[in-house]
């Protein structure tokens, strides 16, 4: 095995590729094979290694990369027979079966079964929605007998996930899902195919579709715009992925959350909330998530409202999500003036830009399919402010001074039904409010963080 410990990306692959070939040895994937069983490993790092690598023709421009070579009288490298650039653990493996004539070995003779194990919590979910997204797409060609969720099974971790024989009910392979991602990469071997992580989920507990957002380092802020979005900077989400619900949460939703637990919003506790009146913000007895306007429901399509972030955390830890950061929902949006482009369309957003307050209430949500943004996330600008998990604070590298910036206010996203300034649209645009506000144009959308870098 070859890498770059001075590569952060090349020194995770490679990590999983080591995982990957120790779970299949001890599995007797290689058993009968006319070859040396030790597994050794060269960093393009350590001068003598890099220097043994030369002489069999490796530059660090391949790795990570997995090779069969031949060892001389003294057991030192001395001929490459086969190497192969990898950048996921499952298709080396593939790749090297195939270089050993094995492919197919150990894979399962009849469709299996496959269980989730543990049916709360995040990788539960995780698990069961990303496979039920394979099987739609990558995995559309795959033999597979059925997917079961469970909250237990004798022999298989928990959470985790299992492949049993459809006849015996016999556990043929588990893996702890304490690595959704590694336990699909394992999974994927086993049955002979590669994993891919899929571009669109639906989640399990509460219905809402998620969306891959490309993570890692990216540029958030303006250098053009309001002083709290200055200076605009790189930042290290350190993941190398998310997801991010296509929509912002609806009444329905939420109502399913407080059927379940019998959650008393905030506004609900108060007797009232805040509703757009003649252009003006007021008090209003009786306002609440599925009342908006203190008198009338809503149908359960409109995005939910007057939720406060106590609310909306509440919300997240029931359905096993969270909310996204504010760098986060911004790299979600794109990096566009809004999330459609740098020109202003007044048709692609529930918006009152010229007319403060509108119609004083939101719309249903996707309303508005030309104003997705590059990832297709939908209402990102307008309709109703969305919460984050942010603090409102100073960006690195700013001088900006503002007393709002105390450590008692959040970052609300996005822009609402109500903001009559174009500028309220930007996708840069930062809005600070107190963690207890409820108005009828604040509600939240929910994320799935992707797995997190060391």
């Amino acid at each position: 095995m070859v890498f770059d410990s001075r590569s952060k990306s090349g020194s995770q692959v490679h990590r999983s590729m080591v995982e990957l070939l120790k779970e299949k040895r001890a599995e007797g994937h290689f058993a009968g094979l006319q070859m040396e069983q030790s597994i050794q490993v060269y960093d393009f790092a350590v001068p003598a290694h890099a220097a043994a690598l030369a002489r069999l023709g490796l530059t660090t421009a391949k790795a990570p990369c997995l090779c069969l070579v031949s060892l001389n009288s003294r057991g030192l490298p001395e001929r490459v027979s086969w190497s192969s650039q990898y950048d996921r653990p499952d298709a080396a493996m593939l790749s090297l079966d195939q270089a050993l004539g094995i492919q197919g070995r150990g894979a399962p003779k009849v469709p299996p079964i496959l269980v989730v194990v543990g049916s709360s919590g995040t990788a539960p979910n995780e698990a069961e929605a990303k496979l039920r997204g394979l099987q739609e797409g990558a995995w559309k060609d795959v033999k597979i007998n059925s997917l079961e969720v469970t909250d237990n099974l004798t022999g298989v971790p928990s959470p985790g996930l299992a492949m049993l024989d459809p006849q015996t009910r016999k556990v043929l392979w588990s893996k702890s899902l304490s690595s959704v991602d590694g336990a699909l990469q394992s999974l994927s071997t086993q049955l002979g195919t590669v994993y891919a992580v899929p571009h669109q989920i639906k989640w399990p507990k509460d219905g809402s579709i998620l969306l891959y957002v490309p993570a890692g380092l990216v540029t958030t802020g303006s250098n053009k715009h309001d002083n709290d979005s200055k200076p605009r900077h790189t930042y290290d989400l350190k993941e190398p992925y998310y997801y991010i619900a296509r929509t912002e949460l609806t009444v329905g939703q939420f109502r399913k959350f407080v059927d379940e637990t019998h959650y008393k919003s905030d506004c609900e506790k108060t007797g009232r909330s805040f509703v757009f009146i003649d252009t003006k913000f007021r008090a209003v007895d009786g306002a609440c998530w599925f009342r908006p306007d203190g008198k009338n429901t809503v149908t359960d399509d409109f995005p939910v409202t007057h939720i406060s972030l106590n609310d909306a955390n509440a919300y997240c830890l029931w359905a096993g999500l969270r909310l996204p950061d504010e760098r986060e929902w911004e790299n979600a949006a794109g990096s566009k003036e809004f999330p459609w482009g740098d020109e202003w369309n007044p048709s692609l957003c529930k918006q009152s830009v010229g007319h403060l307050g509108g119609s004083g209430l939101p719309t249903s949500v996707a309303n508005f399919p030309g104003g997705a943004s590059p990832v297709g996330a939908l209402d990102m600008a307008g309709n109703v402010y969305e919460w984050t998990s942010s603090i409102y604070a100073p960006y690195p590298g700013s001088s900006h001074v503002d007393p709002r910036m105390n450590g008692l206010r959040h970052v609300i996203r996005g822009g609402s039904f109500g903001n009559d300034e174009i500028s309220d649209y930007w996708v840069t645009k930062r809005t600070p409010v107190g963690s207890q506000d409820t108005t009828v144009a604040q509600g939240f959308r929910v994320c799935l963080g992707g797995p997190q870098s060391k």
